[in-house]
């Protein structure tokens, strides 16, 4: 099986050419549910020289739910072709066979955990023998969950707005891939994100993964501070105030109306309110 990704350890974002990627579905749901539509931005030297957009027939209704989310209904995507017909010529475009002829770094805004499995489900059913390798795809919402952890909301419009990015009409699959790149390049300015390719997957991993702890043990109620790993609030009107700041009437008042809090957390809480 050929495998999409990898490879790329040395080489600057900013000096590599690649690929952003973004999907509008029939839903969440990532082994059933399908692409309507997609964007791809191609990029060299931190600059889109090549954009892409394709609406596909997904071979299913699309749900009311998602329509009110991108726009696209039945009746957009009569006619168009499915995935399957276009699945080979998306895997050569994203390989860097259709202009560089070089491997390309891929990058897309929750393509960790959505848009790449779910492409990968789609390139399955398409009977293509490759996958992308989602460990590859560097993914900045990984980084403004980590870094920017206090914001209520992290979506892709949450960030661009924190960081000046702009997004219009949020939600269609080019205009995504499109703020997406540009959320990279600023926070890679910023030094949200290393600029080798290499680093930032070493980072994005590693940060994965204390989050995954984080969330095993204190869901989405807790976090360490990523400076000084002082114990915050991650959720509620206090979310991204440390415990030792918080009112003890709050944290009482927390610990009663709650009677799910994880154990650790309810522990966590009623220490700090004694």
């Amino acid at each position: 099986m050929q495998t999409i990704g990898g490879g790329l350890l040395d080489e600057k974002v900013t000096d590599w050419p690649g690929v952003v990627l973004d999907t509008e579905t029939t839903g969440i749901s990532i082994e059933s549910d399908r692409v309507v539509e997609l964007g791809a931005i191609y990029c060299e030297h931190a600059q889109a020289v090549d954009v892409r957009k394709m609406r596909l027939d997904p071979q299913m209704p699309i749900p009311e739910g998602a329509s009110a989310v991108h726009g696209i209904r039945d009746e957009h995507v009569r006619g168009k072709p499915t995935f399957a017909a276009i699945a080979e010529r998306f895997v050569g475009y994203i390989v860097g066979q259709a202009r560089s002829r070089v491997p390309l770094w891929l990058c897309g805004y929750n393509a960790v955990e959505f848009d790449g499995p779910l492409l990968n489900a789609e390139l399955r059913r398409a009977g293509l023998d490759v996958q992308i390798d989602v460990r590859q795809i560097i993914d900045p919402i990984v980084f403004v969950r980590w870094h920017l952890r206090h914001l209520r909301s992290r979506s892709l419009q949450s960030a661009c707005a924190h960081f000046g990015v702009p997004l219009d009409h949020a939600h269609s699959a080019l205009a995504d891939a499109q703020a997406t790149l540009g959320l990279l390049l600023a926070m890679i300015d910023r030094r949200y994100i290393p600029i080798r390719i290499g680093d930032i997957l070493t980072e994005q991993h590693r940060v994965a993964q204390i989050m995954k702890d984080e969330w095993d043990r204190w869901s989405y109620w807790l976090y360490r501070d990523r400076e000084d790993g002082s114990l915050r609030f991650g959720a509620g009107s206090h979310c991204g105030r440390s415990v030792t700041e918080v009112d003890s009437g709050y944290i009482e008042s927390l610990l009663r109306k709650v009677p799910d809090l994880p154990e650790d957390v309810r522990t966590t809480l009623a220490a700090h309110a004694a």
